[in-house]
């Protein structure tokens, strides 16, 4: 069978000319979701240098099956050249495979376990593609700023020439340095790490014909109308206010001030290093659990967690279970917008969300999928979304969705955002284009919470994302 032949479109080729000019020099490549990081690999390893030997460490055992799966099958030429080191192939393979195979396809565990070993078993691979390089910077506490195992396995990799690939370089991450804590920007992180690394971003790219293949995403945002939830958020915001302030005093009596620099998102990050009592550490976390449980469950489920003792002089917990409706008003406006479309992709963060979502939507006679962590079947589902007319809705939570890509939606919602602003990216890119709905109670701190986090997001990705005002005016 022959295999397709596959011409590269013009902003690949400029990459693959920038990694021929560059042997040696390590790169750093940026390259939107959707535009072809694979594929540039399946280049590099079979056109560009068929007789090197190289390894590419994926993040995933479910990214090295996809990836050796794409190596193979997808335009040919590897099926005998390629072998793997992972948990699923046992140490006899992989000694063989070190020794017989060209490519090599590892997770970084395992890798560095057999650097460990014996170092001289990788000195024919001259090439080391890393996947999604970005998953190497620790997003937030831990002494290294990068995770475990990359420091030993950076230092293993020091002779090789390194070509780190992502689909965003742009976020930044939370560093311990001492007792205090530094927010750096992970290109730089990266950069430290891979020293004189060029880097490749999307910006270099215009000017070829990257924007004939980018597939801009619109976001909007609704506001959900709920006034006993906005009433419980405002007093949640002001306990959380308050007791920031607190810790903010106890810092400064002890002399300890500078080591928040006066940023609430430090006090957060840092919470469990700060030298205060523990009661006011677990009323401070428990604080912003409980207000990220009322935006994110059905109202009577998040109830539970208004026993406490703190948060029993607040409010009226019997008043609160008579007053709140059983239906969140999120999931009536899922059903909503799912009503007026063909296929509605929906993420949420719990899993009692999903199973309201799908209870709802399935009362007024739509079909519905779901995906989560205790789905094994992930592929037959998406298979089924995609391929089955009257499949109209998939429900997903953060644990199911993840490494999923489905471009067959035509819109997605997302029922509650959280701050880190790669991450929520990265959600959006998964429908490759098309409308994304973002739900936030109106008058909370959630709406402007979303309002920081889209302007974030269009400053970061100007490609790739437009903002629509919810007249349908598209800005940005």
């Amino acid at each position: 069978m022959t295999k397709p032949k596959y011409t590269p479109r013009g902003y690949q080729t400029y990459i693959l000319d920038r990694v021929s000019e560059n042997q040696d020099t390590p790169l750093l490549l940026e390259l939107d979701c959707g535009l072809g990081k694979r594929f540039i690999t399946h280049q590099i390893v079979a056109e560009k240098f068929p007789n090197t030997g190289i390894l590419i460490v994926v993040h995933s055992s479910s990214s090295l099956v996809e990836t050796v799966d794409y190596l193979k099958g997808e335009y040919g030429g590897l099926e005998d050249d390629l072998g793997e080191l992972s948990s699923r192939v046992g140490s006899g393979y992989r000694r063989m495979n070190l020794k017989e195979k060209r490519v090599i396809v590892a997770t970084p565990q395992v890798l560095a376990t057999t650097f460990q070993k014996d170092p001289s078993v990788f000195d024919r691979f001259k090439i080391v593609l890393i996947n999604e390089v970005d998953t190497l910077v620790r997003r937030a506490g831990g002494r290294t700023a990068l995770v475990f195992p990359w420091p030993t396995l950076l230092m293993y990799l020091k002779d090789k020439w390194v070509i780190g690939m992502s689909g965003t370089l742009r976020d930044d991450h939370a560093v311990f340095t001492k007792e205090q804590i530094e927010i750096r920007d992970e290109l730089a992180t990266l950069k430290e790490y891979i020293p004189g690394a060029t880097v490749i971003s999307m910006e270099d790219l215009y000017g070829t014909d990257v924007e004939d293949f980018l597939e801009p995403t619109l976001l909007t945002v609704n506001k959900v109308n709920d006034p006993k939830i906005r009433s419980i958020s405002r007093v949640l915001d002001e306990l959380i206010r308050n007791t920031r302030t607190e810790i903010m005093h106890e810092l400064e009596e002890d002399g300890n001030l500078d080591m928040v620099d006066g940023d609430s998102r430090r006090v957060h990050l840092l919470l469990e290093r700060l030298p205060i009592t523990e009661e006011l550490k677990g009323r401070y976390s428990g604080l912003l659990m409980l207000r990220k449980y009322i935006y994110a469950m059905p109202p009577k489920q998040f109830l539970r967690m208004f026993y406490g003792d703190y948060i029993k002089h607040y409010f009226n917990v019997n008043d609160l279970r008579r007053a709140l409706p059983t239906i969140s008003a999120k999931v009536t406006q899922v059903l909503k917008i799912a009503l007026e479309h063909k296929k509605t992709l929906v993420l949420t963060s719990y899993l009692e969300m999903v199973s309201q979502i799908q209870d709802v939507l399935e009362k007024s006679h739509l079909s519905v999928l779901t995906i989560t962590g205790q789905t094994r079947d992930k592929g037959e589902v998406l298979q089924s979304f995609r391929e089955d007319a009257d499949k109209q809705v998939l429900v997903m939570s953060p644990v199911g969705e993840r490494d999923l890509d489905i471009p067959h939606a035509e819109v997605m919602i997302v029922c509650d955002s959280i701050n880190t602003t790669k991450t929520m990216y990265q959600k959006f890119k998964r429908t490759r284009g098309g409308l994304v709905v973002l739900l936030a109670y109106s008058g909370t701190s959630e709406e402007r919470k979303v309002g920081r986090l889209m302007d974030t997001i269009l400053k970061r990705y100007p490609w790739s994302i437009a903002i629509m005002e919810s007249g349908g005016e598209r800005l940005g």
